[in-house]
């Protein structure tokens, strides 16, 4: 049976996320400041400020056609802005790539203003059934005032909401948004680094196998700590984020092994699921930006503007990534990791990220001409030697892509030049790669 640290620990992984999570907590909020304002009403207080409001807002009839209008209104809003993000993640899945839907239905301020919608529209609700013609004194004026304010101030998000949802189907700002979540990821990653030393050897370790199938998404580190600090343990996740899990794969090795009771433990701390977001992993906000990209260059969309500006992002993250080791560190205890993570290493990394555009625009030569000026711009920082080995080989790789589907002497020329300038990169970050041939009798005009 699941630990309810566990059990609540993913609930609210799942519940935050979910589109549903502020509107409801919106409307709960609203609801309270109802039954606040009914209670208020109902004080002298109230009564005596009652002569001050305008002859609208002591009438029960005129009450009662505000309120009927104002929920007529919300709800024609609200109807309209669920139309409009249905259409956005529709257009978004086929433009983009679906994997960025979880992403843009988590977006908070859409959420933030749903919620203000659904919220009003009960707060109305709750204040119109209230209003009774035979005790006109009864009238909530003090809650009527508030009622207007609330209309005004849905207006003002509804100019909010078509500005953001505008945004969201705009790939520059899609990209923008995958790029900082990566970049912010990996900035945490690094300082976590920085307090660490260098990865054990855990090839004698016991390991725990996966008791149930799925992507490895987060680890309930708090309680895996606890277990960790207490047996005084340290342990190694097995998986790198993206893969995906069977039952009975190695999923973390324990420098000792572990009794039953432990072992049902560490395996309750794991988090299964499905959805990518590019603030949990570098690797997938750089995956999702490389899909965006083969999209772009696909015939259906046919904007390869755009996958050079995606190429342009990944360079940077992976110029960013340059000498940082392939793992991550959790479950501090007095300053030192007890739990470490495998990350992808430049050669997965380049494998997933950059080998699919590479593949599917290799006719382009002005996107594969982008695509070594990345590698480019991947090399110049610190890369450690393995990095550089890898980069390298990406280079051959494009070169030899180029040379077989680039057949234009004038774009072959242009290959070259971009070829020429890693070629006069010095010392250890200098590729063993050679220029295209150009046949002059075939290829160049006389």
């Amino acid at each position: 049976m699941s630990a309810p640290s566990n059990t609540i620990y993913r609930l609210v992984k799942r519940v935050s996320e979910s589109i549903a999570f502020y509107p409801a907590l919106i409307t709960s909020l609203y609801a309270m400041l109802a039954a606040g304002m009914l209670a208020f009403e109902a004080t002298s207080l109230a009564a005596s400020i009652r002569g001050y409001f305008p002859s609208g807002l002591t009438d029960t009839d005129t009450g009662r056609e505000i309120l009927g209008t104002l929920i007529t209104s919300i709800v024609s809003l609200t109807v309209f802005s669920f139309s409009m993000v249905m259409v956005v993640l529709n257009g978004a899945a086929a433009r983009l790539t679906p994997r960025v839907l979880p992403g843009l239905i988590s977006d908070t301020r859409n959420r933030v203003i749903l919620g203000i919608y659904l919220g009003s529209t009960l707060y109305y609700l709750l204040l119109i059934s209230t209003i009774n013609k035979s005790h006109p004194n009864d009238l909530p004026s003090t809650g009527l005032l508030l009622a207007l304010l609330m209309g005004i101030f849905s207006l003002a998000m509804f100019v909010v909401f078509i500005r953001s949802v505008s945004q969201s189907i705009q790939v520059d700002w899609v990209l923008s948004q995958l790029y900082s979540g990566a970049c912010a990821t990996l900035d945490k990653r690094k300082k976590r680094l920085a307090s660490a030393g260098a990865m054990p050897d855990d090839q004698d370790w016991w390991c725990l196998p996966a008791a149930k199938p799925g992507y490895l998404r987060a680890v309930n580190e708090r309680r895996l700590g606890e277990l960790l600090s207490t047996r005084s343990l340290k342990a190694v996740v097995q998986v790198e984020p993206g893969f995906f899990l069977v039952v009975g794969h190695p999923l973390i090795r324990f420098s000792q092994p572990l009794s039953e009771d432990d072992q049902a433990r560490a395996s309750d701390c794991f988090d299964f699921h499905n959805n990518e977001f590019a603030s949990a992993n570098v690797s997938y906000g750089m995956r999702q930006i490389s899909e965006i990209a083969v999209k772009a260059i696909s015939p259906a969309i046919n904007d390869p503007g755009t996958a050079m500006r995606a190429i342009n992002l990944i360079s940077v993250l992976l110029q960013r990534l340059g000498g940082v080791p392939p793992f991550d560190v959790g479950c501090f205890d007095q300053g030192q990791p007890r739990l470490y993570y495998p990350q992808l290493a430049m050669q997965r990394m380049l494998e997933m990220v950059i080998a699919p555009i590479r593949v599917y625009a290799s006719q382009d030569p002005l996107v594969m001409i982008t695509l070594l000026q990345c590698m480019k711009n991947a090399i110049l920082d610190s890369p450690s030697e393995e990095q550089i080995a890898a980069i390298h080989e990406e280079i051959r790789a494009l070169r030899d892509q180029a040379d077989a589907h680039v057949e234009n002497w004038r774009d072959r020329q242009a290959v070259n030049d971009a070829l020429q300038r890693l070629l006069k990169l010095e010392g250890r970050k200098h590729p063993c790669v050679q220029l295209l041939p150009i046949e002059s009798k075939s290829l160049v005009p006389d």
